[in-house]
């Protein structure tokens, strides 16, 4: 009977709160979350998840000792990624990041590499910066990813010890001595030892904050570390 009335009311909700899409703003039909049929279609996928050392191998080069790195999304400049990523961090959509990070763990499903993942750390952000959001978005996306393949997240494992200034128009080098030291172990951070870690951002550009969170988990004795993040900043 619940059944039965939900499948009654679902139409008549959408009539009453349509939902809209993200993309485009069309209003989305029975099936779509978030996005429409279209805007998904163009959604830039990477494909890097199957391609071992790949471009964000390169970008990582010497500043991480990873064995896995795989963005889900091109970002691309006034594209719909740029515009998706720019909802889930300041216009208050962590929705959008748990629907990211399904994506990925539907998508990464098929490599080996993820399917020995055993927990996954979003990047921390600095508790000020929490507190004006509300929100982390690189955790959503840990949420999302959790969600679908059952890995458990460790959102207490690493902290962000100093507030660090927005990255966007900074050099690498800049972007480097920006979050030098940032990160530290939290109280969650003796479930990583001996495990492989999922790293978890909503953007890969340089890779430096990756490689100081990164590096502060490889502090931990038989760890392991893979890199994922919602998009690659093209440069």
């Amino acid at each position: 009977m619940k059944k039965l009335k939900h499948h009654l009311l679902h139409p008549l909700l959408d009539i009453l709160f349509p939902q809209y899409c993200t993309g485009c703003a069309q209003t989305l039909h029975a099936g779509e979350e978030l996005l429409c049929l279209s805007c998904f279609d163009k959604l830039p996928f990477t494909g890097l998840e199957q391609i071992p050392d790949n471009e964000t191998d390169v970008r990582l080069y010497g500043k991480l000792a990873h064995m896995h790195a795989a963005p889900l999304l091109y970002f691309i400049e006034e594209g719909l990624v740029q515009e998706l990523m720019h909802q889930l961090k300041y216009r208050n959509r962590p929705d959008l990041g748990i629907f990211l990070g399904k994506l990925i763990a539907h998508r990464y499903a098929r490599t080996e590499w993820f399917k020995s993942i055993d927990i996954i750390v979003p990047v921390p952000l600095h508790r000020k910066k929490m507190y004006r959001r509300g929100y982390n978005q690189s955790a959503s996306i840990a949420a999302g990813i959790s969600a679908v393949s059952g890995i458990p997240v460790a959102e207490k494992a690493i902290k962000r010890s100093i507030n660090t200034a927005s990255q966007t128009h900074m050099t690498r080098l800049e972007r480097l001595e920006n979050v030098s030291g940032a990160f530290v172990a939290g109280r969650q951070v003796q479930a990583l030892a001996g495990k492989h870690v999922l790293l978890v951002d909503d953007v890969l550009t340089t890779g430096a904050t990756l490689a100081a969170c990164g590096n502060a988990i490889l502090q931990l004795p038989d760890t392991r570390l893979s890199i994922a993040t919602a998009a690659l900043a093209i440069t």
